[in-house]
């Protein structure tokens, strides 16, 4: 597992000891930043990585531009490889983990009245987080006006096409693993 492109580019990040962590690969990971840019900047904005695992997802948006990134997982040996992994890539200072369960995460995010312009979902498979999390994102404070939200998911799992506030814009199927991309509707399309 390595980051694909940008300042951390070919760099090889290191995965939770003992942990179930299932990694992004890296042509997924790829196809996803390659749809991304197709449509969004990546440049200067702050990313909320949910279920970060090793942080793959949020240190590939670091390495190619994005202002800063957030780790959420409760896992310490998740967040020692997070840590080690910004370190790796030289980009420790761009991100920051919180040791929490993804829906306390995202309650004390909108406590502090943080903000994001894209946010990575990549929960256990076919446990019910996709849903659940979509829902929560998207009756919380805490996207920014037109932020988008990329969800991997077990095709057997994919959300629905409309949340409060978000609507799918895209799905795509690599091989057994689904990727949904949804947006943040404005006020004039709510």
């Amino acid at each position: 597992m390595r980051i694909v492109s940008g300042s951390a580019g070919g760099i090889h990040l290191k995965a939770p000891k003992g942990h179930k962590t299932r990694p992004t690969a890296d042509q997924v990971r790829e196809a996803i930043f390659n749809i991304l840019a197709s449509r969004f900047t990546l440049a200067d904005i702050a990313i909320l990585d949910l279920f970060a695992g090793t942080g793959a997802l949020g240190i590939e948006a670091l390495s190619r531009g994005a202002r800063s990134a957030l780790f959420v997982d409760p896992s310490p040996e998740a967040q020692r490889a997070i840590q080690d992994n910004l370190k790796l890539t030289g980009l420790r200072s761009y991100g920051r983990g919180m040791r929490a369960y993804v829906a306390k995460g995202i309650k004390i995010v909108a406590e502090q009245g943080l903000q994001f312009g894209g946010v990575f979902l990549d929960p256990p498979y076919e446990e019910g987080w996709v849903d659940k999390t979509l829902r929560l994102l998207a009756t919380s404070a805490v996207l920014e006006p037109h932020a988008w939200v990329v969800v991997e998911h077990s095709l057997h799992e994919e959300g629905a096409e409309q949340y409060p506030a978000l609507a799918l814009t895209d799905r795509r199927r690599y091989g057994t693993t689904g990727v949904s991309f949804y947006q943040r509707q404005d006020e004039e399309a709510e």
